[in-house]
């Protein structure tokens, strides 16, 4: 049996790490990078196949796909971070004090809603919500949002009732601790670790979720860069210009994949039930 500290991270998660490193680079590096404006239109280079100039062609209205590919990288993860920050925090909020109280009215309540936003697929959730309040980036992180947070609350919850039988718990309690004390001492520490290797899973769904929103037309709005929304531009085009979906989809597909090698290396690392099966 190897020892927490005595683990090590696999080749997979070093994958990983390269991967998302080189993709973060390209995107932060955009401004340098790419030699073209990414909201620049040009009619007369419309659909123009990939050449020296424009290394993955050029949209219907001209625009450089590769500058729109590297900028949209940007949108995209920062909706996602964004979402992924907000949903956590709530998630842990709800997640410690529903089970520092299991049993009280709070905890009902929240268990209940949480069953309520489950039973909804998030797809109509998220139209029910751009009905309401409109199309835009903001409510697409509410939209994502006041969805996402239940897993990390569920997750939380359960850690915190775990937690509940050890020692160190029903010495705080004896002690006369408070119990906000005893949430932030004793039962917060617990949960971080599972709920930090659930959020990296999560970002390659949230990236997944974010860019099928902006696809429908629910993201970042016209001329605004996403990897959704570039594919969306595209799909008419697809016969005649393929290559306008080749930037988008490539880097949706490494990011995801790149965030699940590197979930997957933290769970062997991070995670003791993971590391004492073997």
């Amino acid at each position: 049996m190897r020892s927490l500290n005595s683990a090590k991270f696999p080749a997979s998660f070093k994958v990983g790490i390269v991967i998302l490193s080189i993709i973060t680079l390209l995107i932060l590096g955009a401004p340098i990078i790419a030699s073209h404006d990414p909201i620049e239109q040009n009619s007369s280079e419309r659909l123009q196949k990939p050449s020296n100039e424009h290394p993955l062609g050029t949209d219907r209205f001209g625009r450089d796909l590769f500058s729109r590919t590297l900028y949209g990288g940007k949108t995209t993860l920062i909706a996602a971070f964004l979402a992924l920050g907000a949903a956590v925090l709530i998630g842990l909020v709800i997640g410690l004090v529903t089970g520092m109280f299991r049993g009280s009215v709070i905890d009902i309540i929240f268990m209940r809603l949480m069953d309520v936003l489950l039973a909804f697929p998030f797809m109509v959730l998220a139209l029910v919500i751009a009905g309401i309040f409109g199309t835009s980036f903001v409510h697409l992180l509410i939209a994502v949002v006041s969805v996402w947070w239940v897993s990390f609350a569920r997750l939380t919850r359960s850690v915190v009732l775990f937690a509940q039988n050890d020692t160190s718990f029903a010495a705080a309690r004896i002690l006369g601790a408070r119990p906000c004390v005893i949430i932030v001492r004793e039962l917060l520490p617990k949960v971080l670790s599972p709920v930090f290797i659930l959020a990296t899973f999560e970002l390659g769904s949230l990236i997944l979720s974010i860019s099928a929103l902006s696809f429908l037309g629910l993201g970042a709005q016209p001329p605004t860069p996403e990897w959704g929304s570039i594919l969306a531009d595209g799909r008419d085009h697809f016969l005649q210009a393929p290559h306008i979906l080749i930037g988008p989809t490539v880097s949706i597909i490494l990011t995801v994949f790149a965030f699940n090698l590197i979930g997957e290396g933290l769970r062997d690392r991070l995670d003791p039930y993971e590391i004492t099966k073997r």
